[in-house]
């Protein structure tokens, strides 16, 4: 553990002190129960994400210019494609077949995209280059 990048300890402490905030929230002030939860679900996310990035990432080298290249055109394959669900979403709209509040849309497109950049990265990765 002596060759732990100092970013990935940051984080670790960072979500482990995000936790501890919500946990000391939640037995402060019980009548807000929403802000004590969001803080503790923050805490936990961000510790496992890092924990997982570490211990996955193993041996493999930093970032370099073709994983960074792949990544963007993963990115903007996703932003378009979702530029396209946006329009799906207003023509919906506009022809009064589904009847969407500003939540769902949002909540609907943050999956979306992140989903959908995700799944164009890997694409990417798999097929070697981007010509």
């Amino acid at each position: 553990m002596k060759n732990i990048k100092k970013i990935y300890v940051y984080k670790l402490a960072l979500g482990v002190i995000i936790l501890l905030a919500g946990i000391v929230s939640a037995t402060c002030y019980k009548h807000e129960a929403s802000a004590s939860s969001f803080l503790i679900s923050m805490g936990l996310i961000l510790f496992i994400l890092t924990a997982f990035r570490f211990f996955r990432q193993g041996a493999l080298p930093d970032r370099d210019e073709r994983t960074k290249k792949l990544a963007a055109y993963g990115i903007t394959y996703s932003w378009l494609l979702t530029l396209v669900l946006i329009s799906v979403f207003y023509l919906a709209d506009y022809f009064k077949m589904v009847e969407f509040t500003a939540g769902s849309v949002l909540g609907i497109l943050l999956i979306f995209m992140t989903i959908s950049a995700n799944v164009f990265r890997w694409y990417f990765m798999r097929k070697g280059d981007i010509e």
